[in-house]
Parts: C-alpha cells; structure tokens; sequence
C-alpha cells in the first residue's frame, strides 16, 4: 500500500496548477478533482530567487498598482507540469517542483491549527491534511 506522501505525489505527477484566491485560504487547483487548500504562508521559487510569497498579495512594493497575487503566481506556474512532491514528515511542510524550475512551498507553521488541506478525486476519494504539530492524516 502507498504511503500518504506516495498517492499525493503520485496524483499531482504530470499536472499543471491553477491558483485562485479566496476570502481565508487560497486554492491551488491541479485538475480532476484535485485541489489544494492553504490558509498558511505558501511561495513560489524560481531559479532566481523567492518570486512571490502569498504576504505580497495586495502590497504595493514601490509599484503604479498593488500586487495581484492570484494574477502573479499563475503567470509564474503557467504551462508547467509537476515533476517532483516533498513532504516533510516532522512538520508537514509540502513542496511541489515543477519542470521549469519553479516551486510551490507551503509552510505548515503552527502547533495546532491545520495549515493546507489536498483532495484528492472529489467527495469519494482521500484527503490529507497537514495537522498541527507537523503530523499528516488521511482518509
């Protein structure tokens, strides 16, 4: 049987992301019934460097505009598909590489509330969620 980290990396293979912002979290949204809820810090690294972190959503920066984080990360992670799913088996910290480059870090950063939350193929399928405490459940 696979592990919890196993059947996430496994269903996300392949999958391009699509990110949409929210009134509390941000959904990442890979297709088919697969999505990602995060209500903690989360990033977006490219080879250069930190390229968006979810705090700069709506921050001016010395800008004409404030930034559109929802705008900013799907430009970023446009067209590339998942190669590669990290998960940090003491504190549920998630990563998702992509073929170009880039990278998803979510940071699970509290003793007790959940941070991020993966569905897996809808109502009938698994959940994982990324508990308090670093550990992982699933059903």
């Amino acid at each position: 049987m696979e592990t919890p980290d196993a059947t996430l990396a496994s269903a996300l293979h392949g999958r391009e992301c699509r990110v949409e912002r929210r009134e509390a979290d941000w959904n990442f949204n890979f297709g088919e019934h697969l999505n990602i809820a995060a209500s903690v810090p989360w990033r977006v690294v490219t080879p250069d460097g930190i390229a968006h972190g979810a705090e700069d959503d709506g921050q001016w920066f010395g800008l004409p505009e404030p930034i559109d984080g929802e705008a900013r990360t799907n430009a970023l992670l446009r067209g590339q598909k998942v190669v590669g799913v990290e998960l940090d088996g003491q504190t549920a910290d998630l990563r998702i590489v992509f073929e170009g480059g880039a990278r998803l870090d979510f940071f699970n950063n509290s003793s007790g509330y959940e941070g991020w939350q993966a569905t897996v193929g809808g109502q009938a399928g698994h959940t994982f969620i990324a508990l308090g405490g670093g550990k992982l459940a699933s059903h």
